[in-house]
């Protein structure tokens, strides 16, 4: 029996990656026994760390470390030493070497998503990867415009001065992000190659959608989500999309022939990529937030409570939460600073909440009213209306001194009027619709289950 080989992958933050599942994959297709894991690391400057990277017999390197790595190698593929970049490394008796499989991934994804590097290309970012990239543009004869933020245009500058010294007669040129965002020149392929739109940030594109209209196809090197937000910009404007998983596992592939030799059949590739989505789409899917809204008195704090129980999850509270970052309680904010100020912080508080994941949210009554709100919380979530009728509603409420909204004599009255403004909206804003005139714990489960992610029973 063969010894069990070890590898693994570094970057920084990592949480997100899919390499374990993908590489598994490729271990068993190669009949090799091995182990993967994942370091996540922010930087370099570990000696133990290092020593941990010797003694593995292979790993793959991610953003930020794609060039910070080379120093601590002992020798580096012809491709690599070019391009700058390594994001594979072999350790064997002769040391440690680096390789870029970048490419490689990158040509995959964008034969099979019916693209070509040929005519005039638009590269966003001009780090490890971009370098990569930009390269396999100019060696297919492309024209080529790099896109940077205004601090960064230096670095792309140089970076297009590499790239001519060593392909004399090739067409490069930088331009800043604000200044290709004023400008009307079209291209044929737009790629992306930064982290922007990156899980859990999935609410940002590196360019806006005026861009992306003005190319003819979208290439997104970022893979979770599997639609980016600049990905669906192409979609809505009937632009071929491209994303990064068969970047991803191309370039696995291709480590994996450096490792051990191994090749693979085209269909058990493609395969893999179908089922690295559906795998990421599951894994998404869980560590995603739930948000509950609804009408106050609804029970989005204790139905949330047994949500968070039943799925792992951690319930916090928007009030909860509000009322920590301000110092004061509820009541408190709007008295100090009115209903516009508290509806602020709330706007604030959304933002924050929906960078981050694996929560279970009661919203405030109000918050999902503002489409703001709405939008950043679709970003990482499902937003979830838990229904209950108006006369529930006002049995529940009826001894409620808390809400400011209902310090009112006619207060039957401000719950109807409240209603009529605010049900087409959470209506609007759910993603389900959930009955929740039971007891807490069965909504609950009726959630979950409406979910896909456990039994009604």
């Amino acid at each position: 029996m063969s010894s069990l080989k070890s590898y693994a992958v570094i970057g920084h933050p990592i949480g997100h990656t899919m390499s374990p599942f993908i590489h598994a994959r490729l271990f068993a297709l190669d009949g090799i026994q091995a182990s993967y894991h994942v370091i996540d690391a922010p930087d370099l400057s570990d000696p133990s760390l290092l020593s941990t990277l010797r003694s593995l017999d292979g790993y793959n390197i991610t953003i930020p470390h794609k060039q910070g790595i080379i120093p601590h190698l002992d020798h580096l593929d012809e491709k690599a030493c070019r391009f700058g970049s390594v994001n594979t490394v072999k350790n064997s008796v002769e040391g440690s070497c680096g390789y870029t499989t970048d490419g490689s991934g990158f040509l995959y994804a964008i034969r099979t998503g019916g693209a070509s590097l040929s005519g005039q290309c638009l590269l966003l970012g001009s780090g490890g990867a971009a370098r990569v990239l930009a390269s396999e543009v100019l060696e297919a004869g492309g024209v080529l415009t790099i896109a940077v933020r205004s601090q960064s245009i230096q670095k792309a500058k140089t970076l297009a001065q590499e790239l001519l010294a060593r392909m004399p007669g090739a067409q490069v040129s930088c331009i800043t992000f604000p200044e290709l965002e004023k400008g009307a020149a079209s291209y044929d392929l737009l790629i992306n190659a930064t982290s922007v739109g990156m899980y859990p940030k999935t609410g940002a594109s590196p360019v806006s959608e005026s861009v992306v209209k003005r190319c003819q196809a979208v290439f997104d090197a970022v893979y979770n989500p599997e639609h980016t937000l600049l990905l669906r910009y192409a979609e809505k404007n009937g632009i071929r999309a491209i994303g990064g998983m068969a970047m991803l596992v191309g370039q696995a592939a291709a480590a994996h022939e450096i490792w051990s030799g191994a090749s693979y059949a085209p269909e058990d590739i493609e395969r893999l990529c179908q089922d690295a989505s559906a795998e990421m789409e599951r894994q998404f899917a869980h560590r995603g937030n739930i948000i509950l809204c609804g009408f106050m008195g609804c029970g989005k704090t204790t139905i949330g409570r047994y949500i968070a129980e039943l799925s792992g999850r951690k319930f916090l509270d928007m009030d909860d939460y509000i009322e920590k970052r301000a110092g004061m309680e509820i009541r408190d904010i709007f008295e100090t600073m009115g209903e516009e100020g508290f509806r602020r912080m709330e706007a604030e508080a959304s933002k924050e909440l929906s960078e981050r994941n694996g929560l279970v949210i009661a919203s405030g009554g109000g918050t999902l009213l503002a489409p703001e709100n709405r939008e950043a919380f679709r970003k990482n979530g499902t937003i979830i209306l838990l229904d209950v009728s108006a006369a529930a509603l006002k049995e529940r409420l009826k001894n409620d001194s808390a809400r400011p909204l209902l310090q009112k004599p006619d207060r039957d009255a401000v719950i109807d009027r409240l209603l009529a403004e605010r049900m087409p909206q959470y209506r609007e804003a759910a993603d389900l619709i959930i009955d929740a005139n039971m007891p807490p714990k069965p909504v609950a489960k009726r959630v979950l289950a409406k979910l896909g992610e456990a039994d009604e029973t």
